[in-house]
């Protein structure tokens, strides 16, 4: 199954400025990784990009840099430049909007960055382009596209442990389940808001994520059409939704970069 472009209204030769956000949030080099902190989960950014004191773009800090660097126990009075990501995909404000949705796929991205002349202009994310085919049918149901047998976590498992598994398979969410039913769920925003405001080290991590986890999560049905999914992520500003049966039972995980892999 594939859905073209122009099935939202979306014209693959304009300009990706065009739907982009202007105007982006941006942090400074010099800024501290704490004030960084307090700026992501203000703002409830992803993604950060870092210019430099003359506004030259040099790096992009991320919520699971931040989350990484914490686990290294990096002391987070020091500068972001210390730990953002210094190999910045981006696109040019010239670039078409069909061209940026390859760049999303061949990067596996979830956000870019937008230059004019060297200047930051604008962002641009995944989500930005899911949210036009939310009146679309995509005549596809969910499990069509849903990836099947998630990665998930029990209740129990302890804080450092979810977080450890959350960095290395560089997921943004986990499904928790008990009793193969779905009762919450935990992302990385939701670690990234524990760890600043208990200002917790390595040692406190060992108790269950009770404290962390969405006990009220949204799912969807694998019958429901694909639209139905985006409708839902547009509605409540989330990026996957998990899948479950009449039971409650999670059958999967549907999430933005699914959908836009169907984009063409």
């Amino acid at each position: 199954m594939s859905i073209e472009l122009e099935k939202a209204g979306l014209d693959r030769f304009q300009k990706i400025i065009k739907i982009a956000k202007l105007s982006p949030v941006y942090c400074k080099e010099s800024e501290s990784i704490n004030e960084v902190v307090d700026k992501i989960i203000r703002t409830g950014h992803r993604r950060l990009p870092v210019l430099s004191g003359g506004g030259k773009l040099i790096g992009i800090i991320t919520y699971m840099d931040i989350l990484d660097a914490f686990l290294r126990r990096q002391k987070f009075d020091e500068k972001i430049s210390t730990i953002m990501t210094r190999d910045v995909v981006f696109c040019e404000a010239d670039d078409s909007i069909g061209h940026v949705l390859q760049k999303f796929k061949i990067s596996r991205r979830g956000g870019f960055p937008i230059l004019e002349k060297e200047k930051l202009v604008g962002m641009i994310s995944e989500r930005d382009f899911i949210k036009y085919f939310s009146d679309v049918n995509f005549s596809t149901k969910v499990e069509d596209l849903m990836t099947k047998k998630p990665f998930f976590v029990p209740p129990k498992i302890a804080i450092l442990d979810c977080l450890k598994s959350l960095i290395n398979t560089r997921y943004r969410r986990f499904p928790v389940v008990e009793n193969k039913k779905l009762i919450g769920i935990i992302t990385a925003i939701d670690f990234l808001k524990y760890i600043r405001e208990k200002d917790l080290n390595t040692p406190n991590l060992k108790t269950p994520i009770g404290p962390i986890v969405n006990n009220y999560v949204f799912s969807i049905s694998k019958e429901k059409d694909v639209s139905d999914a985006i409708k839902l992520m547009k509605s409540k500003d989330i990026g996957g939704i998990p899948v479950v049966d009449k039971n409650n039972t999670l059958e999967g995980i549907i999430t933005e970069r699914d959908i836009l892999e169907e984009i063409v």
